[in-house]
């Protein structure tokens, strides 16, 4: 059977769909050892970030062309599963020489994908759908795609990363943990092997020897944070080189396309993190003057000595600035200095006020481990910086970590524009495609669902303290497990995980946790929780983790009474976050539902409470009742997130600025190509 390739069709693919596509570098004698995009001067407008977001979406096809190009790729893996093993094999070369000559062109990706796609046949047994198909000839494209939970993200991401890789260009894919980096690969390898490609996977405990080994595969699956820091110390390596990519201590081999799974998380939730490539330092006076910090401010009073707001910097107050003065009277050295004990102070009072236990951070193993706020996960590997670290281990009691002094740094939002080809996908992008587009001018497409959502809104419960949230949340989790329904509650912190156990405990009713102590070092444990979280009458309890990189997978006896029924006891500050909770359920046009029980102190509802006007309006609409007084305060608290969001993008963006302002004065130093 002769089948007409995409190039011979008299359908052609829609225009722009692969935009620069043959110029995708890997290294090599053209493009150098160790490709790097050079970083703008500058990131683009919010004005022409709109224009450009509402240009290149115009690009998307309309049915009629959608259609014509799926037929084509179907076609192409019916074409391939045709072909007997030898002359399967022979082809795949031809088309991998062509695909690293002529790049990403057109005819060719559809070609590439209906081989991958016949492997995903013969290998699984899996028939890929048309949103898998389409999600990932957009991020080939360069794009970020928004795909609803259960649609086959994880495929949709080898699919695109495949034909990338048979290009012969190094491909990153990154996950959200080392545990989902080690499985991703072990699960997906037959695929690559049997098109010919190597893969590998990194974690925090890969040797520098192994890191190489794995970069030097066509493709590896690695965390984002291992990236930035694998690359700052390749940075290190070459600070004095003449030529960087040419040093044989390098473990990377540039940055030439990295495929983000969760890129939300990454590009807006951790934009900003600092990402700190420090050094031990010889032991001097720091603990000592850390001890002291914390013995001079432990007796100041919030409100009469300092002044603090959770949306706020914590400030000294007059009478706080005084009293440091009279207890450094009679002191030597630096806390003579008015500018150095002020800062000392306000880091013992962070550590004192600020970071909480079971939320900022876990203590185990006579460590403090932070956790990370967006995904509830550690913070594996990441402190504190300039001794604030060693306080809150002086004030939990713990063993002291060793000082550090920072040899480079950079956060993701300056380190991911370097790449020369991005793309990724996540169930919550589109909110943020303006963001998105003028930080690293990734445009947004959402991918529709292939069966129609069948998830029921049951409703909206604000209660005025902590025991009567709790207490609504064990009955309504009892009377939805009693009905054979298996049930999630999603939880701000490990604290509140705690509080909620307890009470199900004191009830007598059997349930599950997963927070950050089943993190990626305890992947088994994760695993088990979640693979028991799908059964009739299970509860489970979990941070907001169990929205990143985990599946709950029902038992058909569970679809029968209603599917996965979601309770969600706190309200984030970005909504998107409590969207990736309730996409839990009703995955795949399953049944499915979600409420909320929250209290009035609840992280959304407290920014209401400081406007006089706004508060006492919510809360009389709380009390109205019924369907008009819940979307009532549920609009409200919609306003509030927005209010939330808008304000943490006004912060990242003039962060941004003040990074690129900072690059342009170090340009003199000849390592413009690395910062």
């Amino acid at each position: 059977m002769t089948v007409a390739l995409a190039s011979d069709s008299a359908v052609k693919p829609w225009p722009g769909a692969l935009r620069a596509a043959h110029a995708l570098p890997r290294p090599g004698p053209v493009h150098g050892a160790y490709p790097l995009k050079p970083m703008p001067h500058s990131p683009s407008s919010w004005w022409w970030a709109w224009c450009q977001q509402r240009w290149r979406s115009a690009g998307q096809p309309d049915k009629q062309g959608t259609k014509a190009w799926l037929g084509q790729v179907r076609a192409q893996v019916q074409h391939w599963l045709a072909k007997p093993a030898e002359v399967f094999a022979q082809d795949l070369a031809h088309l991998r020489a062509h695909l690293g000559m002529k790049g990403l062109d057109d005819a060719l990706v559809v070609q590439a994908l209906g081989a991958v796609g016949a492997i995903v046949q013969r290998q699984l047994g899996w028939q890929v759908h048309e949103v898998q198909w389409l999600g990932a000839h957009w991020m080939l494209g360069g794009r970020l795609i928004e795909m609803a939970t259960g649609e086959g993200k994880s495929l949709t991401v080898v699919l695109a990363s495949s034909v990338a890789a048979l290009a012969q260009v190094p491909v990153h894919v990154m996950t959200a943990n080392d545990y989902l980096a080690r499985r991703d690969a072990q699960q997906w390898q037959p695929v690559y092997e049997a098109l010919g490609l190597s893969v590998g996977w990194i974690t925090a405990g890969s040797t520098p020897e192994q890191r190489r080994q794995a970069y030097a595969r066509d493709l590896v699956y690695v965390t984002a944070r291992e990236v930035v820091f694998d690359h700052l110390r390749d940075q290190a390596a070459s600070a004095h080189a003449a030529q960087p990519g040419a040093v044989p201590g390098l473990v990377m081999r540039g940055l030439c396309m990295a495929v983000i799974d969760e890129a939300d998380a990454i590009l807006i939730d951790e934009a900003c993190t600092p990402l700190v490539l420090s050094q031990a330092v010889p032991e001097g006076q720091g603990p000592s003057q850390q001890r002291l910090a914390l013995f001079m401010t432990r007796g100041l009073q919030r409100g009469v000595h300092f002044d603090w707001a959770p949306d706020q910097a914590l400030r000294l107050l007059p009478e706080g600035r005084a009293r440091l003065d009279e207890a450094s009277r009679h002191m030597s050295g630096p806390w003579r200095i008015q500018r150095y004990r002020e800062e000392q102070a306000l880091l013992a009072l962070t550590a004192l006020h600020v970071l909480q236990r079971d939320v900022d951070y876990l203590v185990r193993d006579d460590a403090v481990h932070l956790i990370d706020g967006p995904t509830g996960r550690l913070a594996q590997g990441r402190a504190w910086s300039r001794g604030l670290h060693q306080m809150v281990c002086l004030k939990e009691g713990v063993s002291l970590t060793a000082e550090t002094r920072t040899l480079n740094q950079t956060t993701y939002q300056t380190f991911f524009p370097r790449y020369h080809r991005l793309c990724g996908l996540s169930g919550t992008l589109w909110e943020e495609r303006g963001e998105l587009m003028a930080t690293y001018g990734l445009p947004v497409v959402r991918m529709p669902l292939r069966q129609p959502r069948r998830l029921l809104d049951l409703g909206l419960q604000v209660l005025d303290t902590e025991a009567d949230q709790w207490r609504a949340t064990v009955q309504s989790a009892r009377r939805h497990a009693q009905a054979g329904r298996a049930v999630l509650v999603g939880v701000g912190s490990v604290a509140e995980c705690d509080a909620l156990s307890r009470q199900m405990q004191a009830e007598g009713l059997p349930h599950q946790m997963l927070n950050a102590r089943h993190d990626e070092e305890q992947g088994e444990a994760e695993r088990a929780v979640i693979a028991q979280a799908g059964r009739p009458g299970a509860i489970t309890v979990a941070t907001h983790m169990a929205g990143r990189g985990t599946d709950v997978h029902l038992s058909e006896a569970v679809l029968a009474q209603g599917g996965l029924h979601v309770i969600n006891t706190h309200l984030n500050a970005s909504g998107r976050v409590d969207r990736q909770l309730f996409g839990r359920a009703a995955r795949q046009g399953q049944p499915g539902s979600f409420e909320l029980i929250l209290r009035k102190g609840c992280t959304t509802l407290a920014v209401w409470q400081r406007l006089p006007w706004a508060w006492p309006l919510a809360e009389a609409w709380a009390g109205l009742g019924g369907w008009g007084g819940q979307g009532a305060v549920r609009h409200l608290c919609r306003l509030a997130q927005a209010m939330a969001g808008r304000r943490a993008c006004t912060e990242r963006w003039q962060m941004l600025q003040v990074q690129q302002a900072m690059r342009r004065q170090l340009l003199w130093t000849g390592r413009d190509e690395w910062l």
